[in-house]
């Protein structure tokens, strides 16, 4: 959400030029504080700036600078910064082939370089054997409240067996991982993720949602992953594998959990010892019985349930 209107503030400078920090505020609809820190950190984007105290003071772009987003409407810059997927997920596949069009038809070279990119490079963003998913049926909704800036009102269901409750939400971004959409939202000062496929009624409301003083997106989606990983690694597991079959640990066992255990690996001969937190019995003998050579000393329970499927392996392949 801060991302937009940072384009947004940058297209409205260039629109209109100089200007004052209340018009601003008054624009966007936030406090004249929040416009500075946007102000601060378009400034260290590169952005000339200049401002000027007093009653005859204001804001405004250094006079001959042009940016380089002017001509685009704000829902193709948007398109743009999201790519052709999660786009389309939006509703902006139409904004974005415009936006990609104007690239494309860019002066001094610029376009000709984007079509070489265009044509060399392809992002595809579903995971493999798996049907792209779904737009969710709210999403829509959802992202018109975050570029409104709009408080909402939804009903949510975390599980399908679980009661709708409803929520008052502050949006305060959108996030889109392996093809799923999650609404990152403050309620009761307190910043939650909310699975956007599990959400039943979204309503908007006519209040402008309450961003927390100095809140990141990147930074709390990062915090956040590092939490789930720590919750759902529940068991500790000592083993040991040899040298050779590092990368089949890390690929048949990801995440941050392994490559901080292969960093601080004990060397022990040709093998390496060391200790990895992992989800659950079950999970665990799955995946480490794909790598090759592994041997469990900690827990028991996993050393036995891995040794019971690799003999029904044995007699079934025998």
């Amino acid at each position: 959400m801060r991302a937009s209107r940072l384009l947004g503030l940058m297209m409205e400078l260039s629109r209109r030029g100089p200007t004052t920090l209340s018009d601003l505020a008054a624009r966007f609809d936030v406090s004249e504080r929040t416009i500075q820190r946007d102000l601060a950190a378009l400034a260290d984007l590169g952005v000339p700036l200049w401002t000027r105290t007093g009653p005859a003071g204001g804001v405004g772009l250094v006079e001959g600078w042009r940016s380089p987003i002017t001509g685009m409407t704000a829902a193709e810059l948007r398109a743009l910064m999201l790519g052709p997927a999660s786009a389309a997920d939006l509703g902006l596949d139409e904004d974005y082939a415009t936006a990609r069009l104007k690239v494309l038809t860019a002066p001094a070279g610029t376009g000709a370089a984007a079509a070489l990119a265009g044509d060399r490079l392809l992002v595809d963003s579903h995971a493999w054997f798996q049907e792209a998913a779904q737009r969710p049926e709210w999403l829509l909704t959802v992202a018109e409240a975050i570029w409104a800036d709009r408080r909402v009102v939804v009903g949510y269901q975390r599980r399908p067996d679980a009661p709708v409750r409803q929520r008052t939400l502050d949006p305060l971004g959108l996030v889109v991982k392996a093809s799923r959409w999650y609404l990152v939202a403050s309620r009761r000062e307190s910043v939650r993720t909310y699975r956007v496929e599990r959400l039943r009624a979204v309503r908007i409301l006519d209040e402008p949602a309450a961003m927390p003083d100095g809140f990141s997106l990147a930074d709390y989606w990062q915090e956040s992953q590092a939490q789930f990983e720590a919750q759902l690694n529940a068991i500790d597991v000592r083993l040991s594998i040899p040298g050779a079959s590092r990368e089949e640990l890390a690929l048949n066992v990801p995440g941050a959990a392994t490559v901080a255990a292969l960093e601080t690996a004990e060397s022990q001969g040709d093998r390496l010892a060391m200790r990895l937190p992992m989800e659950s019995i079950e999970i665990a003998a799955s995946q480490l019985m794909a790598v090759t050579g592994v041997q469990v000393e900690q827990p028991a329970e996993l050393r036995r349930l891995i040794a019971v499927r690799a003999t029904e392996l044995a007699e079934l392949n025998s």
